[in-house]
């Protein structure tokens, strides 16, 4: 009856929402466009639950026209799975007042796809632009200047956010602003591209996968500002657009990408999907610098090779990884713009192989030929440049500034208000994870209230687990995990409590007359041993489920959802396999390695590969390790104690490089053993000279091979002289007492990733942090503001972006000015 009456009630919003509804939008004034999305909104529906299917058919019969077919069309029928038909409504509504309130300025197709559109990344898809309009956007609706609409969107986004590291699952922009109050750079990308959509301002996610001069990667938001595509990045900054940390890094990048669903004739298009198009938006910022790259691909004879599988990559986080996969034509051709920076191209087909350098030059053109050979060994030596560009800091105004600072204070006092809430409520057992709640907490409190006292070692998994658990599990779900960690032992690996694997949602728990529970009974198989009750769920996971990328829904669906399908991706069902697993009390875990899982079996971690239902080392048939010893030199042949993790092995698959679970452990100096299975595998040994400058080697490591050794040239080992007027800067004190000192500040993702590196080493070494804002509710150790170092940022921001950390050695005060992945290791 509730649906019946909300379906009427929503009808009759709508008949006066279509009334005024621009033409170009309607069946009648634009029959084409119509028709194509019309028929791809039905088409997306095939795959979904019959309840579903009910629902958005409903949508579709009483709002028919281009918004709600594209609505539907253009997101994954995986997330139209997870959604409520209910939000997608909402959502469209409020499209529709907008366009009542701002005139069509663009062609239809392009204020769908940057304007309408609902998702930006990989979050659920909520009814968020309500309550964005709620939370304080439906003011800066009223704007007329785009411009300074986006800079208001822009600012009222700092009340919303501040930059944490977390993992990789995607918040929605509700959660956001309701509970979490925090994210990683891709929550700042969904949070700024929602709301300048709800307020009429065309946006799209932007993002390097990989950066090619350090070891990160980055997402961010394109806004389309006086007739073209501007990006922005930190909000607190983004004044000016176009003007953010990473300006002076454009010419380092290879590509920047950007995502849309109908590109224009000025896009260029990399890869065209059913939902997306991914869109090389790099000419948008290297300009007159961009590179036009022609590829032929050819085989040994020159013959040309077509749809051949072409990587671009670059080296990061110890291995050469891919920026994106592309392919060449019937013919063998491929061209693609990209920047100034160093890169490589893998290409594959048919066991074919090619790895081609390709360097920075002064030419705009150029045409290259991949030669792709059979047993193709990729050996590699040799020096990556990145140029720099100049780029031109502009102050904004005070006002501005002004304004930040009171919105900073608005987030700031809404962390003291969820703060001052769990406090009232006692809790002395539970008090650190309620207070990680945030926004949540009432959920949490009410899970607390019918399961005191709470078991200290699941407090303990908790303060220990992603914090998006605790911003975003209700109470029913905190019940179900606490229920499968009481019924395990808590001393088996952590992962086998989590309730997702890769970035899925949180899923639905199962209510019980006892309760609720994570997983269901027919996922759970009794068994001799861990082994046998293993074998058992995959033979019934194998009846149960067929792979099949065309029948089955798309995207990452949460567990429950994915256990009540039929036909499932190959990604799904590595992913349905590892919540199997351990629903039955074996801890598995994500891996990249194609079809494959890792497992925890015997004392140890085994790769497992789900298509030939074997482990790893059945394979070889060899079930001992190799060790090996690698002896690292410099030019002169002296022993070089390089950090470990710049030697990475890896397993070369169609084109692609691997990371395994292989780990070089020192010996003495200059020396290292790993244990390797006996397959073909390579090892990638780079470091950053500067950030201008990369060294790589690859070296082919044949089963057997025991010896390996590398000469790193150039290899950085020092820190600079303090500078006596920095130092002037600090108490007499700290110099005397700390051996680090960390200037930057409590928010500054640099200054945070350089102080859990220090922390990390477990040296025993006293440090300060020093910050030019006071911290609030942060409370970091060892925290200290100083007024001095804020006088200097304010006389010069840039200083602010890198930080500057300091190192009191036997020969005085050292000093490194950098981000954190380029901290020299002492």
């Amino acid at each position: 009856m509730r649906k019946f009456i909300f379906m009427i009630i929503s009808l009759a919003i709508c008949v006066s929402l279509n009334a005024s509804l621009d033409a170009q939008f309607t069946r009648e004034g634009n029959p084409d466009l119509y028709t194509r999305i019309r028929s791809l909104a039905e088409e997306n529906l095939n795959n979904l639950p019959q309840s579903s299917q009910r629902e958005y058919r409903y949508l579709l019969t009483e709002y028919d026209d281009i918004i709600m077919n594209y609505l539907i069309a253009y997101e994954e029928d995986g997330k139209l799975a997870e959604a409520s038909y209910k939000d997608l409504l909402s959502n469209y509504q409020e499209i529709c007042k907008i366009l009542e309130i701002q005139p069509l300025e663009y062609s239809p197709e392009f204020y769908l796809s940057y304007v309408a559109r609902q998702s930006v990344a990989d979050e659920r898809i909520t009814a968020y632009r309500r309550a964005l309009l709620d939370a304080g956007l439906e003011e800066v609706v009223k704007i007329s200047d785009p411009l300074e609409r986006y800079r208001a969107t822009a600012s009222w986004c700092v009340e919303k956010l501040k930059f944490e590291q977390t993992s990789g699952r995607d918040l929605n922009p509700v959660d956001i602003i309701h509970h979490s109050l925090a994210g990683r750079c891709e929550e700042m990308q969904i949070l700024f591209v929602a709301a300048a959509r709800t307020v009429g301002l065309p946006a799209r996610p932007a993002s390097t996968p990989y950066w090619a001069h350090m070891d990160n990667n980055h997402a961010w938001a394109e806004v389309w500002l006086e007739d073209g595509w501007q990006y922005t990045g930190d909000m607190d900054a983004a004044y000016y657009p176009n003007q953010t940390w990473f300006s002076g890094m454009v010419d380092k990048t290879v590509l920047i990408l950007a995502q849309g669903s109908m590109a224009t004739a000025e896009d260029e298009v990399l890869i065209t999907g059913r939902y997306e198009t991914v869109i090389n938006s790099t000419p948008n910022y290297a300009g007159e610098r961009t590179r036009k790259i022609e590829i032929l691909s050819v085989d040994e004879t020159g013959t040309p090779l077509g749809d051949v599988k072409v990587a671009v990559m670059v080296y990061n986080w110890g291995a050469l990884r891919p920026i994106i996969v592309l392919k060449t034509d019937a013919e063998g051709k491929l061209a693609f713009s990209a920047g100034s920076g160093d890169f490589f191209l893998s290409a594959y087909k048919d066991g074919r192989s090619a790895l081609l350098p390709v360097k920075a030059s002064e030419s705009r053109e150029l045409s290259l030929e991949l030669e792709l050979l059979e047993n193709n060994a990729q050996e590699v030596d040799i020096m990556l440049s990145y140029p720099a560009n100049e780029t031109e800091h502009r102050q904004a105004p005070d006002s501005y500034q002004e304004d930040i600072r009171r919105r900073k204070q608005i987030w700031q006092n809404t962390m003291d208000a969820w703060e001052a809430e769990v406090y009232t409520h006692g809790m002395q057992d539970s008090l650190g994870v309620a207070l990680n709640t945030r926004g949540n907490f009432a959920e949490y409190y009410k899970f607390y209230q019918t399961h005191q006292p709470l078991d200290p070692g699941f407090l303990e998994f908790l303060a220990s687990y992603d914090p998006k658990f605790l911003w975003q599990a209700d109470a029913a779900l905190f019940e179900a995990v606490y229920r499968f960690w009481q019924s395990q032992n808590p001393e088996m690996e952590p992962c086998l409590f989590y309730p997702t694997v890769y970035y899925e949602e949180l899923p639905q728990p199962i209510k019980t007359r006892k309760g609720y529970k994570l997983y269901p009974d027919n996922m759970i198989w009794v068994g001799k041993n861990p082994r046998d009750r293993m074998q058992k769920a995959l033979d019934r996971m194998e009846k149960l489920y067929k792979i099949d990328e065309e029948k089955a829904l798309s995207g990452l669906l949460r567990m429950d959802l994915a256990f009540k399908q039929k036909y499932l991706t190959k990604m799904q069902y590595r992913l349905l396999a590892i919540s199997i697993l351990r629903a039955n009390g074996i801890p598995a875990d994500f891996t990249r390695l194609p079809d494959n899982i890792v497992v925890h079996l015997d004392g140890e971690w085994q790769y497992y590969d789900l298509k030939e239902r074997r482990f790893n080392d059945e394979e070889s048939q060899n079930t001992e390790l190799t060790t090996m010893r690698i002896r690292v030199k410099d030019e002169n042949g002296f022993p070089l104690q390089v950090d470990p993790a710049r030697l990475t092995f890896n397993r070369y698959i169609e084109g692609l490089y691997y990371t395994i679970n292989a780990e070089a452990i020192p010996i003495k100096a200059g020396e290292f053993e790993v244990e390797l299975p006996g397959q073909e595998i390579y090892l990638h040994f780079g470091y950053r000279i500067s950030d201008s400058c990369t060294a790589l080697q690859i070296h082919r490591i044949e089963p057997g091979m025991q010896e390996l050794e590398l000469v790193a040239k150039d290899y950085p080992q020092s820190w600079e002289d303090a500078d006596e007027e920095l130092l002037l800067l600090l108490d007499k004190e700290l110099l005397e007492t700390k051996d680090i000192i960390i200037l930057g500040n409590y928010d500054h993702e640099n200054s945070l990733r350089i102080l859990e590196h220090f922390l990390a080493l477990d040296s025993g070494l006293d440090y300060a942090f020093i910050g030019h804002q006071p911290q609030g509710t942060s409370r970091l150790p060892n925290y200290i503001f100083s007024p001095s170092w804020q006088a200097l940022v304010s006389r010069d921001p840039a200083l602010a972006m890198p930080g500057i950390t300091l190192y009191r050695s036997s020969e005085g005060w050292k000093a490194f000015f950098g981000r954190w992945e380029s901290l020299p290791i002492d």
